[in-house]
């Protein structure tokens, strides 16, 4: 089923075209990533679909009455809300039922309005719901639901950002960058949550852990294109790969074609015939296919790894202060290291370079040395001759 389509969308920024010509749709419970380089338009393509912005051209059509939430890089939570009140500030029927229910809950000696609410419970079949609902809250580490949202970091109001989103249920869910600020834990648990659920997602992300084990569609804009590859993300680097050798291949040709051609426009006289002229129509399309140029980075992606739970570095007791502000005292943390593997790697290259250094002076000393030896002797033997024939 078809949840939505992008149809030849375009945007441009003065004389700056960002993007044009983008279509491509989105079907019920597909989980794709959408990839590109920096500056190519990922934000603002997520913007236009999810009609935060709009686009110059082209259009977004979605099925009616489509749910569709989108978890951005900016924060709109309402600061003079607890956060109870946040994740109750929506417009879901069923989040409407449980509030009441829990009010009921702190206030036992009015039967009556806790009958009423255990019966809407009944009737919306909303208890699976409640205990999925705490469970998100519990996995992303909110546990004082009456702690005010202003009193929260930037970071922890992402996060309830993110666990609002996921208790409503959207038909779409539109993530840029989730795992931004979660921990490892919360993104483990993340994707083990969106593996098990029956959910449509659409994301931009640069963790490609996530990435590999989320996603089955990945669509590139690559130079103005949208590539669309049907697998996870080893498979796209895959088959991106056998893509660029094909295109290196098409140009290769496209250049010894060009240069026929050009020696061909420059023999003929001024007066063509209608052959010549459509000829010449094609040389001008070869002419630019032969001058493409691509601008890649270099990037060495490996995919074949593990994040590393291993506590590599422990802190007891820290502390910290700002005049009077007294920030986390006696805080014990223990912190997990991404980078590990690349120290190992490059003490690994330190190593292997070292052996090299000393493997070529070896082989040097080994073979030039009885060379420069013999030099030295035949030097000492002429030097004695030359004086014998003088004394004679």
């Amino acid at each position: 089923m078809n949840f939505l389509t992008v149809e030849n969308i375009a945007k441009s920024f003065g004389d700056h075209i960002l993007f044009k010509d983008i279509s491509f749709g989105i079907n019920k419970e597909q989980k794709i990533a959408f990839i590109a380089k920096n500056g190519e338009g990922k934000t603002t393509i997520l913007n236009i679909i999810a009609g935060i912005d709009t686009a110059d051209s082209g259009k977004v059509v979605s099925r009616k009455g489509l749910h569709i939430a989108y978890l951005s890089q900016k924060n709109d939570l309402n600061q003079d809300l607890t956060i109870e009140a946040a994740i109750f500030d929506s417009d879901n029927p069923i989040l409407k039922v449980i509030e009441k229910y829990e009010h009921a809950l702190e206030n036992p000696e009015n039967e009556d309005a806790y009958q009423k609410a255990f019966e809407l419970m009944e009737l919306h079949n909303a208890w699976d719901f409640e205990t999925q609902y705490k469970q998100i809250l519990s996995k992303l580490k909110f546990d004082d639901l009456l702690q005010p949202v202003s009193s929260l970091s930037g970071g922890q109001q992402k996060r309830l950002s993110l666990a609002i989103i996921l208790i409503n249920k959207p038909d779409l869910l539109i993530l840029d960058e989730p795992t931004n600020h979660l921990d490892l834990e919360m993104i483990e648990w993340l994707e083990s949550y969106f593996k098990k659920e029956k959910i449509t997602l659409l994301m931009v992300t640069h963790d490609r852990y996530f990435l590999e084990r989320v996603c089955n569609e990945i669509i590139e804009l690559d130079g103005g294109n949208i590539y669309k590859y049907k697998g996870n993300y080893s498979y796209y680097l895959q088959k991106k790969e056998e893509r660029q050798l094909q295109e290196q291949t098409e140009l290769h040709k496209a250049k010894l074609l060009f240069k026929k051609e050009l020696d061909w426009m420059r023999k003929q006289p001024k007066a063509r015939t209608t052959k010549s002229k459509s000829r010449t129509d094609d040389f001008y399309e070869i002419k630019d296919k032969a001058h493409q140029r691509r601008v890649d980075h270099v990037v060495q992606l490996e995919i074949n790894m593990h994040r590393l739970g291993n506590k590599i570095l422990e802190l007891h007791k820290i502390s910290k202060a700002f005049d009077d502000l007294q920030i986390g005292q006696t805080l014990p943390v223990v912190t997990h290291l991404h980078f590990l593997h690349a120290i190992s790697r490059a003490i690994l290259t330190c190593l292997y370079f070292s052996w090299f250094c000393i493997t070529t002076f070896s082989f040097f000393d080994f073979f030039f040395n009885p060379i420069f030896c013999t030099k030295e002797w035949l030097s000492t033997c002429n030097s004695n001759l030359a004086h014998s024939s003088c004394l004679t």
